[in-house]
C-alpha cells in the first residue's frame, strides 16, 4: 500500500513538471509556456537557485544574471545558457551537472505564471562500433534515469523497437522487435523479423532494453534502439563489426600446397585499422611488419599446423580476435601415386605427338620426291 501511494505522489510530481530527456555534451531546449511575449517579463532559474540564470525585459532586452559555478559530485562545470526568439531555453553543451529541476516564470501585468522541467538522463552511451568475432555478441541500450516503467507509461512513453540496416545493402531497414506493454513490458517479433534476435517475451524488468545475438557474417549493419514517447523519440545507432580469417584450402591441407590465409571485415578496412597474425602453437611463425590483412604461405609445412590468429587493431589498443585452426597434413601415398601415373600420362601424351609429327613431317618430303623425279634427273645429267 506505501509502495503504490509512493509511486502515485512521483507520478503526481512527474505531471506536475515537464519531463525532457537530453545527452551530455548535446543541445538541450526547455519551451517557454505559450503566453503573451510582448509585455511578458521572463526569467529562468535553474533549480532552487535564487540567482536568474537568464532573463527576458520588454523594455531592457535579454540580460544574463551573473554567471556561477555549480559542484555536484565533485563535477565542477559552469552551465551555458541562451535564450531562443521565443524565449525558449537552450543549453549546449548539456552537461552532468545540468540534470535536475529548472523553473520559469513569466509576469503579465500583475500575473505570475510558473513552470518546471525536470531534465533526464537519454539512453546511455554506447560504443559507435562493436568488433566482435565470439559466438555471442550483446548490443547494448538502457535508460540512464532510474525510472520504473510504469512511470515513464504515466509521462508519454508510447512504444519502442529495434531495427537493422545491413552493410550490404544501408538502402534496406528490418524491424526486429517491438515494446509491449501488456501484460509485462518485453521485447515481441514483428512480422518481418526474421527470427535471429533470441530476446522475443523477454521481460525487461529495469532499463536495460539491450539484445543478443549468435555472431555470423550476416549480422554485419547497424541496429537502432528506439524509445517513443509523445514528444520525442530517444534513439542509439550501434554498428555491428565481424572479424572472419579463413584459409584458402580450408582448414585441412597437405603439405606442399599454397595456402593464404585472409582476415577481414567483409568489406576494406577504414582508416586506422591494422591486423596483426601469431601462432603462438605453430613450431614455425615468422614475424611480419607489417601484417598483411592476407598471409601467403607458398609451401606449407607440417610445422605450420596449429591456431592461427588474427587480431584487429586500432590505435594501440587490440578490438577482436578472429582464431583458425589450420591442421598441415602429409600428403597420403595413393596421392603421390596418382600424381606420378598423371605425370607418366602427360609425358607419354607428349612423346605421342611428338612423334607424330616427325612421322608425318618424314611423309610430306618423301611425297615430294616422288612427285619430282624428271627434274632431279635432268639436274644430274646437266652437272
Amino acid at each position: 500500500m506505501l509502495c503504490w501511494i509512493l509511486i502515485s505522489l512521483f507520478v503526481g510530481f512527474l505531471k506536475a513538471q515537464e519531463v525532457i530527456y537530453a545527452q551530455i555534451g548535446g543541445t538541450v531546449t526547455l519551451p517557454r509556456e505559450n503566453i503573451e511575449a510582448g509585455n511578458a517579463y521572463v526569467n529562468w532559474y535553474r533549480g532552487n537557485d535564487e540567482f536568474i540564470t537568464i532573463s527576458r525585459n520588454p523594455q531592457g532586452g535579454i540580460q544574463r544574471g551573473e554567471m556561477h559555478d555549480f559542484e555536484f559530485m565533485h563535477f565542477h562545470s559552469t552551465t551555458h545558457a541562451d535564450l531562443l526568439p521565443d524565449f525558449s531555453l537552450k543549453i549546449s553543451p548539456v552537461q552532468e551537472s545540468d540534470f535536475e529541476i529548472w523553473r520559469c516564470e513569466q509576469y503579465v501585468l500583475l500575473k505570475k505564471f510558473e513552470k518546471t522541467y525536470k531534465l533526464y538522463h537519454d539512453l546511455s552511451r554506447s560504443p559507435d562500433t562493436i568488433y566482435t568475432s565470439s559466438s555471442k555478441v550483446n548490443i547494448p541500450c538502457s535508460l540512464s534515469s532510474n525510472i520504473p516503467w510504469s512511470i515513464l507509461k504515466e509521462t508519454g512513453l508510447r512504444g519502442g523497437n529495434w531495427s537493422f540496416t545491413p552493410l550490404s545493402d544501408p538502402k534496406l531497414t528490418q524491424s526486429l522487435l517491438s515494446l509491449s506493454f501488456d501484460p509485462v513490458v518485453r521485447w515481441n517479433d514483428t512480422q518481418h523479423s526474421d527470427g535471429t534476435v533470441k530476446d522475443k517475451g523477454r521481460e525487461l524488468k529495469d532499463q536495460d532494453l539491450s539484445i543478443n545475438l549468435p555472431v555470423s557474417e550476416n549480422i554485419r549493419g547497424v541496429y537502432t534502439c528506439d524509445l517513443i514517447f509523445s514528444t520525442k523519440t530517444l534513439s542509439r545507432k550501434v554498428q555491428v563489426e565481424v572479424l572472419k580469417v579463413s584459409s584458402s584450402g580450408g582448414s585441412r591441407v597437405y603439405e606442399g600446397q599454397s595456402v593464404n590465409l585472409t582476415c577481414t571485415l567483409g568489406h576494406h578496412n577504414t582508416s586506422g585499422l591494422g591486423v596483426k597474425w601469431n601462432c603462438s602453437s605453430c613450431s614455425v611463425f615468422s614475424g611480419l611488419n607489417p601484417h598483411p590483412s592476407t598471409l601467403s604461405i607458398p609451401e606449407v609445412k607440417v610445422e605450420h599446423s596449429g591456431k592461427w590468429t588474427c587480431e584487429l587493431w586500432k590505435e594501440g589498443k587490440k578490438l577482436t580476435s578472429a582464431v583458425l585452426s589450420l591442421k598441415i597434413e602429409k600428403a597420403p601415398v595413393d596421392i603421390w601415386l596418382c600424381v606420378a601415373i598423371s605425370s607418366g600420362v602427360v609425358v607419354f601424351i607428349l612423346l605421342l605427338v611428338i612423334i607424330i609429327k616427325c612421322i608425318r613431317r618424314h611423309r610430306q618430303v618423301n611425297v615430294h620426291y616422288d612427285t619430282h623425279p624428271q627434274q632431279n634427273q635432268m639436274g644430274f645429267y646437266k652437272t
